[in-house]
């Protein structure tokens, strides 16, 4: 493994899981804390990569849904005695896991990974607590490591944070606040890692009118109902990350669940997995 700037990913380490699906490697190692906030009084460390958490069904109870009838499984459910510990998905059914869910004690759902551009490295985790959404991180970029977060509230479920690495270097230099309709975009431009006088912008979610705080005059507004920065020099770089896809639905058809014993393999295992 290499730090920061040429931090090596393993795209190429994948090995075929025990109940049919090619498994993500390791990805990479973190060499450092999370990302500080703006207030923080210092330049934000080292962004962190994205690490795939195993799930390894072998020398595990599996249950295997497979949704088509062609030898392709759609669920996996991994568990450890009568709990269900995690769960791998292929949503668009091409042979390769692109979801990830990880469950606790109590069967709420604490960990979530997806690939969103079916490259087989996992790009977006969401990390919950007691069942609800607290964190959401993401490379948007394929830079294989975290660019943007985004926070929510546990009892709301509404997001009311962001922090993004727009040019990456390696450390946050955006930070977004929501207050109701209101988004507050604070930008690092000098490389500091605080935010720079003059560069704060007001977005109406509704509107999408914009309001430089600092600026003597105010960007043009975006397209009504726009919940990103208008077009401006002054507006923040880059588009938020996508939301999470929804998990895959029950297999309708009655049977096709196969139940297998402890390290079991399913008869017939996807063709074009093998990719890297």
């Amino acid at each position: 493994m290499t730090s920061r700037r040429g931090r090596a990913w393993c795209a190429g380490c994948v090995v075929a899981g025990a109940a049919g699906f090619p498994m993500l490697g390791v990805a990479a190692c973190n060499d450092g804390p999370g990302p500080m906030g703006a207030k923080s009084g210092m330049p934000a460390p080292v962004v962190e990569s994205i690490d795939h958490e195993p799930c390894d069904p072998k020398g595990h109870k599996t249950e295997v849904f497979d949704a088509r009838g062609d030898g392709k499984p759609a669920v996996i459910k991994v568990y450890d005695g009568g709990h269900e510990i995690c769960r791998i998905s292929d949503i668009n059914h091409d042979g390769r896991p692109d979801l990830y869910e990880y469950f606790d004690a109590q069967g709420n759902v604490r960990r979530r990974e997806a690939d969103y551009d079916q490259n087989g490295i996992v790009d977006s985790v969401e990390l919950f607590e007691g069942g609800k959404l607290v964190k959401r991180e993401y490379d948007t970029t394929g830079q294989h490591r975290v660019d943007t977060w985004d926070y929510f509230d546990k009892t709301t479920g509404k997001r009311i944070r962001r922090e993004r690495d727009t040019t990456n270097d390696g450390k946050v230099d955006q930070w977004w606040t929501w207050d109701g309709d209101k988004i507050t975009i604070a930008v690092d431009k000098n490389g500091d890692g605080q935010p720079d006088p003059g560069a704060t912008l007001v977005i109406d979610e509704k509107s999408g009118a914009a309001q430089s705080l600092d600026a003597k005059t105010a960007p043009p507004p975006a397209a009504s109902g726009s919940a990103t920065a208008p077009a401006s020099s002054a507006v923040p770089e880059g588009p938020p990350p996508p939301t999470a896809p929804p998990p895959p639905a029950a297999p309708a058809a009655s049977g096709s669940a196969k139940p297998s014993s402890a390290g079991a393999t399913p008869a017939a295992a996807p063709s074009s997995g093998a990719k890297k």
